[in-house]
């Protein structure tokens, strides 16, 4: 699949695809997640998308919110959401987002300089619905907006992360009870 392709997909239409260097991934992709569970849901899409453009084309960079009050840690991951495709936030759904999270966010959106790319917002909705849904999405939704990226949510009802973080079980074996990301 040729390199303008893959952007094509996920940039909006109003954008053209940064040209390339032959060397550097066609998709640079950076995770931020909330827990184990969130983790693996966000494996999940970085799964599909190595799926259509080949493993050799994407570059993922991975970091869980608790990392990012790491100044190294903090400091590359904003460096990578500033430069990167498509930026993943798999979160839970809250009132308040957490405080790391939100400082992540603020340092990487004035860095972009408007370049193509989308943010996919994960939201893992609480058993019983509420209003936290809403106010979580329409946060990110913002965030999107701001940084110039095409927006899209996702939402499931997911378990929350288990005690036993050994990772043990594949997200290949929970595929089944996931909701297909951009399909």
């Amino acid at each position: 699949m040729a390199h303008s392709s893959i952007l094509e997909r996920i940039a909006p239409a109003d954008k053209a695809p940064i040209a390339l260097i032959e060397d550097e991934p066609a998709l640079n992709i950076t995770i931020v997640y909330e827990d184990p569970t969130a983790r693996e849901w966000a494996t999940e899409m970085w799964g599909r998308m190595t799926q259509m453009a080949g493993e050799e084309h994407i570059s993922v960079s991975s970091w869980s919110i608790d990392s990012l009050a790491r100044p190294e840690m903090f400091a590359e991951a904003v460096s990578s959401a500033a430069r990167a495709d498509v930026i993943v936030i798999a979160v839970s759904a809250a009132e308040k987002l957490p405080i790391d999270l939100c400082v992540w966010i603020a340092a990487w959106v004035p860095r972009r300089a408007r370049r193509a790319g989308s943010l996919a917002a994960l939201i893992r909705l609480p058993q019983e619905p509420d209003c936290q849904a809403f106010s979580t999405r329409d946060f990110l939704r913002l965030v999107a907006l701001k940084a110039g990226l095409a927006f899209f949510p996702r939402e499931c009802v997911l378990p929350l992360a288990s005690p036993d973080f050994s990772g043990m079980e594949t997200i290949k074996d929970k595929t089944g009870s996931m909701t297909p990301v951009f399909a």
